[in-house]
């Protein structure tokens, strides 16, 4: 027997993947260009920016829209007429819950939308100097919040790979520590504390998400259109509110470093300014989608891949860098196993997979068959015994 094997593996698997990759490209990308410097003086822009990039969600939405409606009806394997179908049997069960859906599907938009709002005003204000790798935690709140609200089960193998994930993920940290300098070596409390609440946020409204997708026939599209509308409109309310107050935070002093941003605006921050709103267009819209197509948990493939631009510097130490990338290489491994694309068949701790479950579902299913035919064919066997019997008993009265 062989002690790995590949588990369930879906070709939208690549959606995660496609996200991770595309994030991983951007930080060498944007780099290059000079003027990002200046932006990141600028975070509240920033994330303008990508709130913009998630409005841009209504082209694939207008798209699965016009699909909706002209899907041919012997299309049954059609994804469009799926997500429909799955609709119109709910409201031909009960016909009087269309608004019931439709308040609850923008009533958790709206919720979604607060809690990014929250972590974006979060990160902004306390979190850009927190380098600790804080999203591994994210495996933790996000199967918590999944068993709280979606009802989800948990199995050995991914308690075990939990536990591995976050051993690795202090590893992590402790690298971290040390490539810092001297000066920056220091431990805020107040930061590492927020940067925890914004990971709170963001894996609650991750599950949101994946619970409006599922119980109220969003379209992930319609979910990243909304929520990107709400957010710009409420973080443009936040940035105004912020620069009629005049805050400084750090070496960000509202509002002069928007005026001072604007006033030496020239076409290298357009370029920087479209390569934002693109990434973002492409990162949530596969964070949508991944939700759409597997559990919440499967996001963390893009946190995943994106960390590994820490250490594929050729500043800093290079036995440090090996060590960080060698040990991401074994949470991505351990990951792969959470998510059951890899199985190890070892101690027996991928007896409770999703694949296996199905076999043992089937070879079940199998022996009942088996069982139920044999007592049919012994009930046969006994009726004809019975009946020949019975012809002997006539025949010999006869005679």
């Amino acid at each position: 027997m062989r002690f790995i094997n590949i588990g369930q593996l879906d070709i939208k698997f690549l959606i995660p993947i496609t996200g991770g990759v595309i994030r991983l490209i951007y930080k060498y990308v944007i780099i290059l260009f000079d003027k990002y410097e200046a932006l990141e003086c600028n975070p509240f822009l920033i994330s303008i920016y990508s709130y913009i990039g998630m409005i841009f969600a209504f082209i694939p939405y207008l798209i699965f829209k016009y699909r909706s409606k002209e899907v041919p009806i012997n299309s049954v394997n059609s994804e469009v007429l799926q997500n429909k179908s799955k609709l119109n049997l709910e409201l031909l069960v009960h016909p009087d819950i269309f608004e019931e859906i439709k308040y609850n599907k923008y009533k958790y938009i709206v919720i979604t939308s607060i809690f990014d709002l929250i972590n974006t005003f979060l990160a902004c204000m306390f979190c850009r100097n927190v380098v600790y790798n804080l999203w591994i935690f994210d495996i933790i709140f996000i199967s918590l919040f999944s068993y709280i609200i979606l009802k989800s089960k948990f199995y050995k193998h991914q308690y075990i790979t939990m536990i591995i994930i976050l051993l690795l993920g202090f590893v992590l940290n402790i690298i971290e520590y040390f490539k810092l300098d001297e000066s920056k070596n220091t431990f805020n409390f107040i930061e590492i504390f927020t940067k925890f609440l914004t990971e709170i946020f963001f894996s609650l409204a991750i599950v949101i998400i994946k619970y409006n997708l599922d119980k109220n026939f969003c379209s992930p599209y319609e979910i990243c259109l909304w929520e990107g509308l709400l957010g710009l409109i409420m973080d443009i309310i936040c940035l105004l509110i912020i620069n009629a107050v005049g805050l400084t935070i750090d070496d960000i002093k509202y509002p002069n470093n928007i005026k001072q941003y604007f006033s030496n605006y020239n076409f290298n921050d357009f370029i920087v300014m479209l390569m934002v709103i693109l990434v973002n267009f492409i990162y949530n819209t596969s964070l949508m989608l991944t939700c759409n197509y597997f559990t919440p948990a499967h996001i963390l493939i893009i946190s995943i891949i994106k960390e590994y631009h820490y250490y594929l510097q050729k500043e800093g130490n290079l036995f440090l860098n090996l060590l960080g990338f060698v040990i991401l290489v074994v949470i991505l491994f351990m990951f792969l196993i959470f998510v059951e694309i890899i199985e190890l068949n070892i101690f027996n701790i991928s007896y409770n997979t999703k694949k296996n479950i199905e076999i043992r579902s089937v070879l079940d299913s199998f022996v009942d068959n088996n069982e139920n035919d044999n007592i049919l064919n012994e009930e046969i066997k006994d009726e004809e015994e019975s009946r020949m019997n019975s012809t002997f008993s006539i025949n010999s009265d006869n005679l």
